[in-house]
């Protein structure tokens, strides 16, 4: 199956056969020595030496993670959202107890740094501002640099920042964008399977969470970040995943960070360039195209649930339905990690292939 949904992504040969390791005691020398590769491959992924934080969970529980440590309820936190996971990372605040201010951003669009500039003016005493650097829903990569920019010349709010779909796969360079909080997983671009939240964390934001009265215990800050100085976690860790992502790690070192990078991009090129060939809208304000996920619209009298049944009855691909209002309408090809030419170009082909046979049409038959 050629399994291009925004993940969990395929896995390489050498990361399956990492999984099948035998298993240790998550407090012997072995797997503290594992824990120590994993740290030293993470820092330049996540632009440079950075404290990490390995948590077994999903994206989700690492952005919950994130905003429960950092900052108290009560406090005031900006919300950039462009799209559907942006306003998960509204609700989480929400569930925290936190006063939110949101700013929606339409579907396809990337934020306008200039937007976030005028809110942080207008208020006072922001505790955190909370972006997604790249929505999968909708195939948008944020400008971050200039997101983060102007957070920094505007406030003195943390910042907490959604990389899941981005790190492993363009820049993600923490210190020099002053980004205190980067949440990312083992599944997407750095070719593991599911099961780590792997968050990049500032001093600055383990002060933040030292001297944050709420109480939380399995996502606490402090505690894990006193595990990680000792090469450990705080509980028992999804040990056959710490496996995996250091053969991951290790291949991404052997293949090069730039070439990593510029191999997503390209890939990102071929798959938008086929989409276009194939007269199908992209979803995504191009200048702003994410390199990880492309979204498109189909014909509007096609429903998408039977273009993405039959691409993978007839051509054993997957591909990921719309979110939301656009879950009828639109469908997202993955393009991170373990991923070629080949993958993109068999994806295209098939699509082609269905659209050019009939599919059903909305209100009607093919």
């Amino acid at each position: 199956m050629n399994l291009r949904i925004s993940g969990p992504t395929p896995l390489p040969p050498e990361v399956r056969a990492a999984l099948s390791t035998d298993m240790i005691s998550h407090r012997s020398a072995a797997f503290r020595d594992i824990v120590a590769e994993i740290l030293v491959g993470l820092a330049p992924i996540f632009g440079g030496p950075t404290t990490i934080l390995p948590f077994t969970c999903s994206g989700t529980g690492g952005l919950e993670a994130a905003v429960v440590n950092t900052v108290g309820p009560g406090r005031r936190v900006v919300v950039v959202s462009i799209g559907y996971f942006g306003t998960r990372m509204a609700e989480i605040a929400q569930m925290a107890g936190l006063d939110i201010e949101v700013i929606e951003v339409p579907w396809g669009q990337a934020a306008d740094p200039e937007d976030l500039r005028i809110v942080l003016r207008r208020l006072r005493d922001v505790a955190a501002v909370l972006i997604t650097h790249n929505e999968t829903s909708t195939g948008v990569l944020n400008p971050l640099p200039e997101l983060c920019r102007v957070v920094r010349e505007s406030s003195d709010a943390l910042l907490i920042v959604d990389v899941v779909s981005s790190v492993g796969a363009t820049p993600v360079r923490m210190p020099d964008w002053g980004i205190d909080v980067a949440v990312g997983v083992s599944q997407k671009a750095l070719m593991a399977p599911p099961g780590l939240a792997l968050l990049g964390v500032s001093a600055r934001a383990l002060t933040a969470a030292a001297a944050n009265p709420a109480r939380r215990y399995y996502f606490d800050f402090t505690a894990m970040a006193r595990a990680v100085e000792e090469n450990t976690t705080t509980y028992t860790p999804a040990i056959p995943v710490f496996h995996a992502l250091r053969t991951a790690l290790r291949m991404i070192s052997a293949e090069g960070w730039d070439a990593v990078l510029a191999r997503h991009q390209r890939l990102s090129e071929q798959c938008r360039s086929g989409l276009a060939d194939l007269g199908l809208a992209l979803a995504a304000d191009q200048p702003y195209a994410s390199p990880t996920v492309t979204s498109f619209f189909l014909p509007a009298d096609v429903r998408a649930s039977d273009v993405r049944e039959r691409l993978a009855a007839e051509h054993k691909v997957q591909v990921a339905s719309g979110r939301a209002k656009w879950k009828d309408s639109v469908l997202r090809i993955g393009h991170m990690g373990y991923v070629s030419g080949n993958d993109v170009a068999h994806v295209l082909a098939a699509l082609g292939a269905v659209l050019d046979e009939g599919v059903t049409r909305v209100g009607g038959s093919s």
